[in-house]
């Protein structure tokens, strides 16, 4: 088991392979220091890993505190806002002050991803969490109205009743919408027509029942196969014997 901090992991004295997130030295371990050893490693990390290091972290103190989250945070952020502070004081023409502002950078970095996950809102005032919650709910307000206005719009032709095609009757409907399909016009146009069939079975699962029940979209999908040529096995073929109707032109006088 790793030598114990109360809220950082430290490694195992002579580990020389520890886990990259593991603070302290392999020899001494001075776990007064722990701060110190997290903020030092800090500093050597891609903003990419920062999730990933402040989560090792807080999972191992979470083991052994639960419910203490909060505590945790405060107790990084408080260190991370302190040592910035303590950098920005520094004397600018010391030979080691550029080391230090890009130690701070690195920490206000950090401290940015603290940002997104304060629960507690400590690094930000109430009254800005309150606006940002006020604008949110301003675009929420105007997004449902404009769904509201899409629904108005999409259920403008909806109807109480369906029509309804007698029991048993089904196929021999089917056929004459099929029909529909093919009919031309004298200028040899097609009186009805569409690019795929989903308009048409679409239409009769809305608009039409068989007998006492409603026609789900499958069952009317399955007459209207995508290729007539392959049809699927689902595919409902219509016998002869329900073929009780044919649509032919008026004769011209």
């Amino acid at each position: 088991m790793a030598t114990q901090g109360k809220y950082f992991k430290f490694r195992e004295r002579f580990d020389f392979s520890p886990n990259r997130f593991e603070i302290g030295n392999p020899i001494i371990q001075n776990k007064a220091l722990s701060d110190n050893f997290f903020l030092n490693k800090l500093y050597k990390l891609g903003k990419e890993e920062f999730s990933s290091y402040y989560n090792f972290h807080l999972i191992y103190f979470s083991e052994r505190y639960p419910d203490r989250e909060e505590e945790f945070f405060n107790h990084v952020t408080d260190i991370v806002i302190n040592r910035i502070a303590f950098y920005k004081k520094k004397d600018p023409f010391s030979s080691s002050y550029p080391s230090h502002m890009a130690s701070a950078r690195q920490l206000e970095a950090f401290l940015d991803f603290l940002k997104t996950v304060d629960r507690w809102h400590k690094l930000e005032p109430i009254e800005s969490v309150v606006a940002e919650k006020d604008r949110m709910i301003d675009q929420l307000n105007g997004r449902i109205a404009d769904l509201e206005s899409q629904l108005k719009e999409a259920t403008k032709y909806d109807v109480g009743e369906k029509i309804v095609i007698d029991k048993g009757s089904m196929s021999t409907f089917m056929n004459l919408v099929h029909q529909i399909q093919y009919l031309k016009l004298p200028n040899n146009n097609r009186l009805a027509r569409s690019q795929a069939q989903s308009p048409w079975y679409k239409m009769i699962a809305k608009y039409f029942k068989h007998g006492d029940k409603d026609i789900s979209i499958d069952t009317a999908h399955n007459y209207f196969p995508a290729n007539k040529d392959d049809k699927p096995s689902k595919y409902i073929n219509i016998a002869e014997d329900d073929k009780l109707f044919k649509i032919v032109p008026k004769e011209k006088k």
